[in-house]
C-alpha cells in the first residue's frame, strides 16, 4: 500500500469502510484514487486523493467513469467534497453516491462486456450503506 494511503486512512480514521461505504476485508483492501486523473497530470496527494476499495469500489468507479461520463463526474465532485472536508463521507453523501451507483445498476444491469463478463458484478450492488 503506498505511504499516501496509509497516511490519508490515518488522517480520516478509517475503520471498516470506504468512502463509496463499501466494506473493508483482508481481500478487499483501501487503495488510493486520483480524483483528477493522473493522466491529466492530476498529483498523487492529499487534496487530489480519495480512498476507495481495491477490488469493488475503485474498479466500479471507472467502469462508470468508461460508460457514463457524467456520472462519473459527478461522482468525482463527491469525493471531492469528501476530501475537502476531511473526514468521512457523512449520511447524506453515502445516500447519494448509493442512488447514483443504484442509477448506474439499473441501466446497465445484465449487459456484458466484450469477453461475455457481466459488467455489474455481485459484488458492486453489496455496499454497507444502502
Amino acid at each position: 500500500m503506498k505511504k499516501i494511503t496509509i497516511h490519508m486512512i490515518n488522517m480520516w480514521k478509517m475503520t471498516n469502510t470506504d468512502w463509496f461505504g463499501y466494506k473493508i476485508c483482508k481481500d478487499n483492501l483501501f487503495s488510493y484514487h486520483h480524483i483528477e486523473k493522473r493522466e491529466n497530470e492530476g498529483p498523487t496527494t492529499i487534496n487530489n486523493g480519495a480512498i476507495l476499495c481495491a477490488k469493488t469500489s475503485h474498479p466500479y468507479l471507472h467502469l462508470i467513469e468508461d460508460k457514463d461520463l457524467e456520472l462519473y463526474i459527478y461522482l468525482s465532485n463527491i469525493l471531492k467534497n469528501i476530501n475537502n472536508q476531511r473526514e468521512m463521507p457523512n449520511k447524506q453523501q453515502l445516500l447519494a453516491i448509493n442512488s447514483i451507483l443504484s442509477q448506474f445498476e439499473r441501466e446497465w444491469q445484465g449487459k456484458t462486456n466484450k469477453r461475455g463478463k457481466q459488467l455489474i458484478k455481485e459484488e458492486y450492488t453489496r455496499r454497507f450503506i444502502k
